[in-house]
């Protein structure tokens, strides 16, 4: 069991690491207190900044204060990719976000790491920090800016992280990024707003993906019932209740990942996971036509695909696997799109869900609540914006009953 280490709190830059008066460096580090309440410090000297922290790493590591050899010692001094190393080791491996959110946040630590490269933390103050992010936010890539919101406010939200982080454990005394003086990033990449399909956008998909007998039937229920694809891609027959028209919408295809011991994707597989954020589990009755579909498939599928029929076997499988990965379905749905002659290339398959949404806040009786019920939304902004869509079209019925009230006894008649 190695022994818990508390590194020395000092100014950034400088961390456990300082230079002595003769020249030489010290590397310190405070190990708690003894029984008497004494504190208790080693301090490690070398000619060179370097020497002093390798010195004291040897020290730790014979010492049961450290479980590695090569254990790295986080302060002002530190290089920027011992830094992140340490985080996603320290920070995000372990820390209950998912395998595929570790990969995306690993994937904008990226950038930080190209930007900084060859640097100490420590060096990284607030004017730093925005440079980096103007460089994100004027970055182009064949002649178009390539980074958008999404991208910058993710970028944002893990660096910030790491240095809070770093603040709590008193590897750096401030956070460069906790304060006025930060300016948070606003993209310079137009992004095509996600709309909803229309009915002659609807017709063209149906024709050519009718031609591949395993896509079809998962393209036609997620139009239908506005699951996510990998909802509908990690149905088991036993989520569907055929006699009562429902399904259990409780699981969904996701990646595990293996990471080697410096936090770098190795190797990832295809599972079954939870729903979106663990809380999109839902049931949801469906139209009989949905039912009907579902049964023609249950025919189809020995004839077309390696689908199985347990309980706990996936509903949807193709000619290759009893199940689909989600890259693999998706390569699948584009690559029929572009051999057909229907003009279209791919399908964004967001924009299903998306269109299921805006047809559904159309409807008269329709409300926030009727959205979140049927998509998994837990928080109603996430639905409120497909209300929010059809402002305009709302507001001109608002006005004509609006009129009809003012007829019928307005004071202004």
């Amino acid at each position: 069991m190695s022994k818990k280490v508390q590194f020395t709190r000092r100014a950034n830059g400088e961390g456990s690491v300082y230079q002595i008066k003769d020249g030489r460096f010290g590397a310190a580090i405070s190990l708690g207190k003894d029984e008497k309440g004494k504190r208790l410090r080693h301090v490690e000297t070398g000619k060179t900044e370097q020497e002093a922290v390798d010195k004291m790493k040897r020290w730790l590591s014979q010492n049961g204060y450290m479980g590695e050899e090569n254990a790295i010692i986080i302060n002002g001094q530190s290089t920027i990719d011992e830094f992140v190393e340490e985080f996603k080791i320290k920070g995000l491996l372990g820390s209950g976000i998912s395998d595929v959110t570790l990969e995306n946040y690993s994937y904008v630590l990226k950038y930080f790491q190209r930007y900084f490269k060859g640097k100490r933390i420590g060096m990284v103050d607030t004017d730093e920090i925005n440079r980096f992010f103007a460089w994100m936010v004027n970055f182009m890539e064949n002649g178009k800016y390539r980074y958008s919101q999404v991208t910058l406010d993710r970028t944002v939200y893990v660096v910030n992280r790491m240095f809070v982080r770093a603040v709590r454990k008193e590897y750096l005394s401030t956070n460069p990024m906790d304060t006025e003086e930060f300016k948070a990033p606003r993209s310079k990449k137009k992004t095509a707003k996600i709309t909803a399909l229309t009915a002659e956008d609807m017709s063209i998909l149906r024709n050519a993906l009718m031609e591949n007998k395993a896509v079809y039937p998962v393209i036609a229920l997620m139009s239908i019932t506005g699951m996510r694809t990998q909802e509908a891609l990690g149905l088991q027959w036993g989520d569907i209740d055929f006699e009562n028209a429902a399904i259990h919408i409780q699981r969904a295809v996701t990646e595990e990942i293996a990471w080697d011991s410096h936090g770098n994707k190795i190797s990832a597989k295809t599972i079954l996971g939870p729903t979106k954020n663990g809380s999109s589990e839902r049931k949801i009755a469906v139209p009989e036509g949905v039912i009907n579909l579902l049964k023609q498939w249950r025919e189809t599928a020995p004839l077309v695909s390696k689908t199985q029929f347990g309980e706990s076997d996936r509903v949807f499988g193709n000619s290759k696997s009893p199940s689909w990965t989600y890259a693999g379905f998706r390569s699948s749905v584009n690559r029929t799109l572009k051999n057909s002659d229907s003009g279209v290339d791919s399908l964004r398959l967001h924009r299903l869900r998306h269109t299921v949404a805006t047809m559904l806040s159309n409807e008269p009786d329709s409300n926030v609540f009727n959205i979140m019920q049927l998509l998994g939304h837990t928080q109603i902004k996430t639905a409120q914006k497909y209300i929010d869509n059809q402002t305009k079209e709302r507001a001109e019925k608002n006005r004509e009953l609006l009129g009809r009230l003012s007829a019928n006894g307005g004071l202004c008649g």
